[in-house]
């Protein structure tokens, strides 16, 4: 039975010792592995989506670009500043082109709107009928946004026209923060 007694001894030793290795080691490093493998699939795919968007750079650029250009052609459109000095260069080429004359030209006062602002230029001119439907014309093709309203037709003689007319030009005055009804403000930006 001695030799027995050491085997029982020697396996319950050996079992013990299995148990502790389990719980003590093994549990730790699984857990520890576990850990590192959601650590890892996180990081891989942060890295695949990393990577989606290094592949679209490209693409995201021509947008840009395109955008860029679209953002410089809608400046012209709609300035920033009244710009009164211009607005009458290009009328009055506009005019002279048609063959009508400048009797007056009277810059009215910004009306604020919402984003923008009213600047509207109180014109009369002197020309035939024809002349003056191509110069409004004209002044709907400029590249700034001009709309010509409150039109005035005279006949002063067999030939010629005297045109009074508003030309509006609208000014980009950034985006406005908005009030509410209670004094308070609401969300928006303010430029």
């Amino acid at each position: 039975m001695k030799g027995i007694g050491k085997f029982l001894i020697f396996l319950g030793i050996s079992v013990f010792l299995v148990v502790l290795y389990i719980f003590l080691i093994h549990t730790k490093s699984s857990n520890e592995i576990k850990e590192l493998r959601t650590t890892y699939s996180t990081v891989s795919d942060s890295l695949n989506k990393a990577k989606q968007i290094a592949n679209r750079l490209p693409e995201t650029q021509k947008e840009y670009n395109f955008l860029k250009k679209q953002w410089s052609v809608a400046q012209g459109m709609l300035p920033t500043e009244k710009e009164t000095e211009h607005l009458l260069s290009i009328i009055s080429k506009a005019a002279t082109e048609n063959g009508l004359k400048i009797l007056s030209f009277k810059p009215g006062q910004l009306t604020a709107k919402a984003n923008f602002q009213e600047y509207p230029l109180k014109i009369t001119v002197m020309g035939r009928y024809h002349n003056t439907g191509k110069f409004f014309s004209d002044i709907g093709n400029f590249k700034r946004i001009i709309r010509v309203g409150d039109i005035k037709m005279t006949d002063k003689d067999n030939k010629n026209i005297e045109t009074v007319f508003t030309a509006t030009s609208y000014v980009y005055a950034g985006i406005r923060e908005k009030t509410t009804g209670k004094g308070k403000k609401g969300k928006g930006v303010k430029k």
